[in-house]
């Protein structure tokens, strides 16, 4: 039976007091836990690598995340004996690769991680991209590279990145349940190259779709602990999903998120009481990177929007 899509507003709407108490169960300790801290650029080398691996030591984040291509060479080294897990993305950022050749990085990435570390099983994770192409001719294909990742890594986690900014809402509720119904353990929004990144809205509706059983995985434009705390309010409110294992957020500005936790601390109500304007986090605002389809699609729900005010000389 075909999922009904709610008619509601595109918006996750933050209840001061809810938001309050959410920001006040942190410490900056505990926000770090949740990190992966990420460099995915193509000249991304060793001596950043180190820096990554060493900050997330310190400050007990929960892995460090490269591109295979010299990551894999280099990370298990860095990590080895730490209870810090090694990241790689895997047919980044486009994945377009065959499923076959998706499967073979993945044993390959995971062997050569294993041998490097010795640490055994369970120190590694496989961040993969979708085919979204595939995916919006034959929703079926999704499910096949997915599983075939999963069997590929051997037990390690794999996260899945559908890159929900070239999606309607109906193909992000169709593919969250196709990574629902997978051997996944996360589902991921970004591969933080996308048109936007991580939005309030689309992670209430992957948690929603998946699940409290799955994790979700926030990644693109998260530099700051208030958007972090955005984002735990849409996709972990709830204290039982308030684990590493369960929700995590990519960032390539760990240490400012890490540092702006202790402001935010400092003065919650002033922050949380000044609130933001509703389109800067909606994904619906970014008309002018996306296709036609997707224009249109963010047309009509700003032109129904109770915020619409917001935006009253955009041409709809």
């Amino acid at each position: 039976m075909e999922r009904e899509i709610p008619n509601r507003t595109p918006l996750v709407e933050f209840q001061g007091e809810k938001m309050k108490k959410l920001v006040r169960g942190f410490t900056p300790e505990r926000l770090a836990s949740f990190l992966d801290v990420t460099d995915l650029n193509a000249d991304t080398q060793a001596p950043k690598m180190k820096k990554m691996a060493d900050w997330a030591k310190t400050y007990g984040c929960a892995s460090v995340c490269v591109n295979p291509v010299e990551g894999a060479d280099i990370l298990p080294e860095l990590l080895r004996e730490s209870n810090i897990k090694e990241c790689y993305v895997i047919d980044f950022p486009l994945g377009k690769v065959d499923i076959d050749i998706k499967a073979e990085m993945t044993a390959h990435t995971v062997k050569k991680s294993r041998k490097i570390r010795g640490d055994g099983k369970g120190m590694i994770e496989l961040d993969m991209v979708i085919n979204v192409g595939r995916f919006k001719k034959e929703h079926s294909y999704a499910l096949e590279e997915i599983n075939a990742v999963c069997e590929a890594a051997d037990g390690e986690h794999v996260k899945v990145i559908i890159r929900s900014s070239e999606l309607t809402e109906k193909e992000l509720y169709i593919v969250s349940e196709i990574v629902a119904s997978s051997n996944a353990h996360f589902i991921k929004n970004s591969t933080g190259m996308d048109a936007y990144g991580a939005t309030p809205e689309h992670l209430r509706i992957m948690r929603e779709v998946v699940g409290n059983e799955m994790g979700v995985k926030a990644a693109g434009g998260i530099s700051d602990a208030m958007t972090a705390m955005r984002l735990f309010y849409a996709a972990a409110y709830d204290e039982s999903l308030q684990s590493p294992d369960l929700f995590r957020l990519g960032t390539s500005k760990p240490l400012n998120i890490i540092s702006s936790m202790g402001w935010l601390l400092y003065s919650t109500d002033d922050w949380i009481d000044a609130g933001i304007i509703p389109c800067t986090i909606c994904p619906y605002n970014f008309t002018d990177k996306l296709r036609v389809e997707l224009r249109e699609e963010s047309n009509a729900k700003c032109r129904n929007c109770k915020f619409k005010e917001y935006r009253k000389h955009k041409e709809f």
